[in-house]
């Protein structure tokens, strides 16, 4: 069976993030938690907070759908090292390496990006979840 998500998928998506506490949903392309690669639509609001995390083992492809976000990454000692915008005319698509710290800021409701990475889903890990804040807004 082939998925698709048109602008009606999008829509339930954003109403839905609205919806919830976190501000954010996701919407999964893959069949299983287990899929050696996830495939998710991740969608939300100005007001998420996305944590600043690192994955030890998997990169990340992000790939822009609507909606305009930042993603920040930082040096161990917290400061940002990069900032890479993701809008009409500006990024659509990159990929993070494994092992750096980063977090995702959204600048309008209803952004929704496609994340691509190695499987099987894993919690964070105390190693991955960042002993600083970073960027919030």
């Amino acid at each position: 069976m082939i998925k698709t998500v048109d602008d009606s998928v999008l829509a339930s998506l954003a109403e839905e993030a609205r919806q919830k506490p976190r501000k954010r949903t996701n919407f999964n392309i893959h069949a299983d938690l287990n899929d050696p690669i996830q495939r998710l639509c991740i969608t939300g609001d100005p007001e998420t907070v996305f944590p600043v995390h690192r994955h030890l083992e998997k990169w990340e492809l992000i790939t822009r759908v609507c909606g305009s976000f930042t993603i920040y990454t930082y040096h161990e000692d917290g400061t940002v090292s990069g900032q890479y915008e993701f809008a009409p005319g500006k990024l659509s698509i990159a990929e993070l390496p494994e092992g750096i710290w980063h977090n995702c800021i959204f600048h309008e409701p209803g952004t929704t990006f496609i994340e691509v990475k190695k499987g099987p889903y894993a919690p964070l890990t105390p190693e991955e979840q960042a002993p600083f804040e970073g960027v919030k807004h």
